[in-house]
């Protein structure tokens, strides 16, 4: 399934009408939030949507770097690396259709349309390759997609914490792994059904990133309890199989393409065996690690 059926649309149209003094107040904070938290960056017409997008930095004869949040994030899931980045080129984030400030939802936001988005994106804001992609969880997949499909056009990838794609694919999830999978469904089903009469920001459950510093969390948490962010949440999600197929049939990374794997040391058994399925998209290979505030972290660090 890759769209919200027809009977989970008349269930959330009926659950408005009926909480209606709910869902007027839901509308009347979500209008609020985007009044008293004005966007970053500018909001770009691709054409059929607008996206919002972060620019910084000048061109100083390096790559552009497009930083891709991941599921449910947006730009200011950034809000930290960017300042940093930019100060040595020019770097780009932004928010995928219906997170964020980009306010319209897509109807099937599959990696291939993100790619797509983010290929129209970059040619109205005028940025040209290179290109340094940088992709966190979720993210690192969207990336990974573009480089196979515009390899011409990449000069590195930088994959955080990425996930890889057989971590959706049916025919390799494992029993556990589906019922992990079965119970995000029904909580982001629940989100999109409930969002409208504000039952998710009445229980603080907001779509996004839940670890940035506080006055950042303030806007990521405004922006994620909007009924837009849990439709464009649970469309994402529904998407991930069809996704994960897209990158899975794609054509292979260029074997001599610049990778840097960073991986978070506390993660399950079956997260560590897919990241090391991703210490295979390239030849050449040089693994460091360190101890870092008691958590270990993994390099696998291509020279560029």
């Amino acid at each position: 399934m890759t769209k919200i059926n027809a009977t989970e649309r008349v269930l959330r149209t009926t659950i408005s009408v009926i909480g209606f003094p709910l869902a007027f107040v839901q509308t009347l904070l979500s209008k609020y939030a985007i009044h008293k938290y004005k966007r970053m960056g500018k909001l770009i017409n691709i054409g059929s949507h607008s996206l919002h997008a972060i620019v910084a930095g000048q061109d100083k004869d390096g790559p552009t770097v497009i930083l891709e949040s991941g599921m449910g994030g947006c730009a200011l899931d950034w809000s930290l690396v960017q300042p940093e980045l930019s100060k040595h080129t020019k770097v780009i984030s932004y928010d995928r259709a219906g997170f964020g400030w980009s306010t319209q939802t897509i109807d099937k936001p599959t990696c291939e349309n993100y790619v797509l988005d983010l290929r129209e994106l970059l040619s109205r804001l005028e940025l040209k390759p290179p290109y340094l992609l940088v992709g966190h969880s979720y993210g690192g997949m969207i990336i990974r997609l573009f480089a196979s499909e515009f390899p011409d056009e990449v000069m590195g990838i930088i994959l955080v914490d990425s996930t890889h794609e057989k971590r959706y694919l049916e025919s390799t999830s494992s029993e556990k792994r589906r019922i992990e999978r079965l119970n995000n469904q029904k909580r982001l089903r629940l989100g999109y059904l409930l969002s409208p009469i504000a039952v998710p920001r009445m229980i603080k459950q907001h779509i996004g990133s839940k670890r940035l510093p506080l006055d950042i969390q303030k806007k990521a948490a405004a922006l994620g309890y909007r009924n837009n962010a849990y439709k464009a949440a649970y469309l994402e999600f529904l998407c991930t199989i069809k996704s994960a197929e897209q990158l899975h049939q794609s054509q292979p990374l260029r074997s001599d393409i610049p990778i840097l794997v960073l991986t978070a040391g506390k993660q399950s058994e079956e997260w560590k065996h897919g990241q090391k399925e991703l210490l295979i998209l390239s030849k050449k290979l040089n693994i460091l690690s360190w101890k870092t505030a008691g958590i270990l972290y993994k390099f696998t660090i291509l020279k560029l």
